[in-house]
């Protein structure tokens, strides 16, 4: 008998759906395989809700404080995934907290480190304790040989990564082989988790020994992809392709639709009316009545006085009764389907919480993750790309390919930066983001059919993984092509008729853009000084006035000084824990490479900090702020940051003229002396020429709006910008009338 590893249950189901009347070989998912494949003498693995409150006792003596983690029960319960997901990660690939304290040479990490050491020492002490392990706490095991009995070939059909020791353990594995496909994406994850050379593009079969090349049918998908304005436009496209897919010849039950972004399901279950979707990650429990109610009496408990509407029929019950029996009595038989053995395990845990609110809130996060799983009986499936691992189907519907969440990496997993990460052997960041992009790129090329939207404005931009896959977007918005729904209602608006005169106004760059997109948006907010509550960017923000500090005190003899002293001066403005550790996980590598490149640019001039500069020009009052001027003899550099990430986007835009207040102002007060631009684009992080804009500038100043008017569509070369778009997020859309838009 054979025994087949898959790397879900979903592909086990597909399996198994020819397989009728039929003996069949023994099948797992990789992680129940690995769950059972392995026994620790004398010991018994803990919970994986159970192991929170053995860590809270752990980490009584110790300031995790300083981690960004709460010592309060209820906030340390989530918080602790983080310590959880760092210690998993360094067992799996065979990494000691001290390697990885060694190739910390900056000391970035010293005092982290030290603490969760002593956290786990702790941790271990206690579950040595109670006879309990975890995983990563695993020293000696042994193979369950009783599970392999009369199995005369293993089958592992490998669709990810597989760590140091997940390996380990298939080594010790008789008569095993791992098949594969490889392409650009995962080529060096594979060569670096099985230890073999392959190549891109091919398909392989092996055993630990030998390495054999094996045929695939390439299918040469036909790929469109198209771009709109908003979700919304989105939730039209899946059922327009869903449509033409079927029309076509595609079996129903062979098309998938892929949500990067799982939350798109909730927009898909409001339109979808013939009921032809099926959801792969089923309905949350959170949304069962009975956890509403449960939800609602720990918030009453916690102070919410409102929160008792919400379970006022049951309150004398949940007073005088056990809390599993309360449950189990106000559960509909629905809900007792879902979650029975889970009250069965949880009544075990009861006497180790020392109150009802502590055990209740321990409940409430076992469940939150529960979900009804036959809700939805249609014949096209939606499912999250981690849950197509290893699928093939002929029709394929990937929406929001926007860079917000194709790859989707989270940031919990990702304590260390690149640098001690690449130095530790450890997954980087951009391992990680191409394991995803291997994900994708089978789906695809696996599928007949392929159709992939994302949203473009303001605040969304199309994944660059894209273009890696050589896919180009129509050259124009498809946002009236696929009119299924009618998602918005005629409103009357408000009208104003003034006249605009803005002699007297001093013109900034920001000051200007408003004017030329929206006249009456300037009017609310320059004329009538209708102030509306400015937007905080937490990096932004403290990095500009880092930056505005250091320029002002240091110079620099190395990029390597430069980074330390930038970075100490930003952590110091960071007191909130959690902020700071996102800063450590999303900044720190990008501020390493701006350094490096922005020393060079400093080098042999005298940088001057951020500077409020006024000049006229043309008979307007002009001024700007400059974020760093860099001079020497023969020439002046006008820098200005940016931390979003669409940056170089935005200098294109035809009303952008920052940089080009900065080379006027230059040009006034250093005649004689070389003038450069740049934009820092933080974010990507990438350094580029302003664009200087002369003569548009001119020609607007000569034609400024003379009367209150509402935005319009801006066409220019290169894009457009709609109205609509201008309108989305302006403070000013209520007086308007335009909320509903």
């Amino acid at each position: 008998m054979k025994l087949k590893i898959f790397t879900t249950s979903r592909q086990i189901r597909k399996w198994l759906e020819d397989k009728n009347n039929q003996i069949l070989d023994k099948h797992y998912t990789l992680g129940e395989f690995l769950n059972k494949i392995i026994i620790v003498d004398g010991k018994k693995f803990i919970d994986k809700d159970l192991r929170k409150k053995y860590l809270f006792e752990a980490i009584k003596n110790v300031d995790v404080e300083k981690l960004g983690i709460s010592k309060e029960f209820i906030n340390f319960f989530e918080d602790s995934n983080f310590i959880f997901s760092f210690f998993n990660e360094l067992f799996l690939e065979r990494v000691d907290i001290e390697d990885v304290r060694h190739k910390d040479i900056y000391l970035d990490y010293e005092e982290h480190l030290t603490i969760l050491k002593e956290i786990l020492k702790n941790y271990k002490a206690l579950l040595e304790k109670d006879d309990y392990i975890n995983e990563f706490l695993i020293e000696e095991y042994r193979i369950n040989e009783g599970l392999l009995k009369g199995i005369d070939e293993i089958e592992l059909r490998l669709d990810g990564y597989l760590p140091k020791f997940h390996v380990e353990i298939l080594k010790k594995l008789p008569n095993l082989k791992i098949y594969f496909d490889v392409d650009k994406f995962n080529k060096s994850l594979i060569e670096k988790s099985l230890g073999v050379a392959v190549k891109e593009d091919r398909s392989y079969v092996y055993d630990f020994k030998e390495l054999k090349e094996i045929k695939k049918e390439t299918k040469n998908p036909s790929i469109e992809v198209e771009y709109f304005s908003d979700r919304l436009k989105e939730v039209e496209f899946v059922f327009a392709k869903i449509k033409e897919f079927v029309e076509s010849g595609i079996d129903p039950e062979n098309i998938a639709v892929i949500l990067p972004d799982e939350s798109f399901s909730e927009l898909l279950e409001l339109f979808d009316e013939k009921e032809n979707l099926n959801f792969a990650m089923g309905e949350s429990f959170t949304k069962s009545s009975i956890y509403i109610k449960l939800k609602a009496i720990y918030d009453y408990l916690s102070g919410d006085e409102e929160a008792i509407k919400k379970f006022e029929d049951v309150k004398d019950d949940f007073e005088k009764m056990d809390l599993i029996e309360f449950i189990k009595k106000h559960s509909s038989n629905k809900e007792l389907k879902v979650i029975d053995e889970e009250l069965f395990k949880l009544k075990i845990f009861e006497k180790m919480f020392k109150n009802k609110k502590e055990f209740l809130y321990f409940i409430l996060e076992r469940l939150k993750d529960k979900t009804f799983d036959d809700v939805y009986s249609g014949k096209i499936t939606c499912m999250g790309v981690l849950e197509s691992r290893g699928m093939e189907f002929d029709g394929v519907i990937i929406v929001d390919f926007n860079e917000e969440y194709v790859p989707n990496v989270s940031d919990s997993d990702l304590f260390l930066n690149t640098f001690i990460r690449k130095m530790a052997k450890l997954p980087t960041r951009f391992d990680k983001e191409n394991l995803q992009k291997h994900y994708y790129y089978q789906l695809i090329n696996n599928s007949k059919r392929v159709a992939i939207s994302y949203v473009q404005n303001e605040e969304n931009s199309p994944s660059k993984f894209l273009y890696e896959l050589n896919l180009t977007p129509q050259e124009h918005s498809s946002d009236n092509k696929y009119e299924y729904f009618n998602f918005s209602k005629e409103k009357e608006l408000t009208e104003y008729n003034e006249k605009l005169d803005i002699e007297g106004f001093i013109i900034y760059p920001t000051t200007l853009k408003t004017l030329l997109e929206c006249p009456k948006r300037f009017y609310f907010e320059k004329v009538l000084q209708i102030t509306s509550p400015s937007e905080e960017e937490f990096f932004g923000n403290i990095f500009h006035d880092s930056m505005k500090k250091i320029d002002n005190e240091k110079q620099f003899n190395s990029a390597e000084e430069y980074y330390e002293e930038l970075i100490k001066e930003i952590k110091s403005r960071i007191t909130d824990k959690k902020l700071l550790f996102d800063f450590q996980v999303k900044w720190e590598d990008k501020l390493k490479e701006f350094c490096e490149e922005d020393f060079e640019l400093r080098r042999g001039k005298i940088s001057k900090p951020e500077k409020k500069v006024k000049f006229p020009y043309k008979g307007y009052k002009l001024a700007c702020r400059v974020d760093r001027i860099d001079e020497d003899e023969n020439e002046i550099v006008l820098i200005d940051y940016k931390t979003s990430t669409s940056a170089k986007k935005s200098e294109e835009y035809i009303y952008e003229f920052q940089t080009t207040f900065y080379y006027l102002w230059a040009k006034q007060n250093y005649p004689n002396k070389k003038i450069k631009t740049y934009i820092w684009d933080i974010a990507t992080p990438e350094k580029f020429e302003g664009k200087i804009k002369i003569e548009k500038l001119d020609e607007v100043l000569e034609n400024l709006p003379k009367e209150v008017k509402e935005a319009e569509d801006i066409e220019f070369e290169g894009g457009k910008r709609k109205a609509v778009d201008i309108c989305k997020y302006c403070p000013y859309v209520e007086a308007c009338g335009k909320d509903e838009l």
